[in-house]
């Protein structure tokens, strides 16, 4: 790898700040019409808890309120300040609710709907995935990502077959991408493209490289692990810790146990219990398979239920992001 991939990554705040401007006085919009403009009502959830911050303090989001037509919450103010904001503007108020709410309501944004034009992204990225068994394993590699305040600290470990490390590096960046479900590629990958990039200078490159969260296991098929293994073209294996998607029926799971996760009648991961209180899901990233990616996981020797890979690596991000 030469120099990193090209990866763009939209300013998602910056279109969130401009859409809340757009409303006028007088009118109001609600969180789910600005996740719509963004691109993807389902993120309506990081839109309300966006602008419910700091962040957004001088913004006019008093005039953002909830789909029952409920007075959202300002940083800083108590609620009967942003009613009567509103008031103000003209906005009828009966309790705390905007009283009818369609008189008021206003969704006509102008948006390049950035959440839109990743999705489309990342099903290109889906199409591009190779899922064939894992070759033969000489040296592992491991990816995690901490934070301190606005700054991501990548760290990649370098192993042995069997895990043990021989060596690791660490590389800060900018987290220029919000955390949003699903598109957790946007707010990882420049710092994990850095990272590897100076691996691969040093020569410490992977035959199967692990990353900290989903491979093919993803509502597109574009988790972070296969976004970054179809960028390099590298096998890798997504380690999750939370259940993003998927059916699977962890009940009664005993540790080395795993059972198959279907999407789409498809069987796309394992649940894998590696502890009496962790089960992990593994998917593949890129030219891996189910199989083979438990086989590999189920065979590594574990820290703290994690894969002993994962484990130095998530520590080694975690104590630089402290330092």
């Amino acid at each position: 790898m030469e120099a990193a991939p090209e990866f763009s990554v939209p300013d998602i705040m910056g279109v969130l700040r401009d859409l809340v401007f757009q409303i006028p006085a007088g009118r109001v919009s609600t969180f789910r019409a600005l996740a719509e403009a963004l691109g993807d009502p389902d993120c309506a959830p990081f839109v309300a808890s966006s602008l419910m911050s700091e962040l957004a303090k001088d913004w006019p989001v008093h005039r953002i309120v909830h789909s029952s037509g409920g007075v959202g919450r300002v940083f800083g103010e108590e609620q009967g300040q942003t009613v009567e904001k509103l008031r103000q503007e003209g906005v009828r108020i009966v309790g705390d609710r905007v009283s009818p709410l369609l008189a008021f309501f206003f969704a006509d944004f102008q948006s390049p709907r950035p959440l839109a034009r990743l999705q489309e992204e990342q099903k290109a990225v889906a199409r591009k995935v190779c899922l064939s068994p894992l070759a033969e394993v000489r040296h592992l590699g491991a990816v995690d990502v901490a934070y301190r305040a606005d700054e991501a600290i990548a760290s990649f470990v370098w192993t042995d077959a069997q895990g043990e490390p021989l060596d690791f590096l660490v590389v800060s960046g900018p987290a220029r991408f919000p955390y949003i479900r699903t598109y957790l590629s946007y707010r990882e990958l420049p710092t994990y493209l850095a990272v590897l990039r100076e691996a691969k200078g040093k020569g410490l490159w992977p035959d199967v490289l692990l990353v900290d969260g989903n491979g093919i296991l993803h509502p597109r098929r574009a988790g972070v692990a296969t976004h970054l293994g179809v960028l390099l073209d590298l096998p890798t294996v997504g380690v999750a810790k939370g259940h993003l998607c998927g059916d699977v029926n962890t009940e009664g799971m005993v540790v080395g146990e795993w059972r198959p996760v279907f999407l789409d009648r498809e069987m796309v991961a394992a649940a894998l219990r590696t502890g009496r209180n962790r089960t992990l899901f593994i998917s593949p990233g890129h030219r891996a398979d189910v199989q083979t990616a438990v086989q590999l996981i189920s065979a590594l020797p574990t820290k703290r239920d994690l894969p002993l890979p994962l484990q130095f690596a998530h520590e080694i991000a975690t104590e630089a992001a402290r330092a």
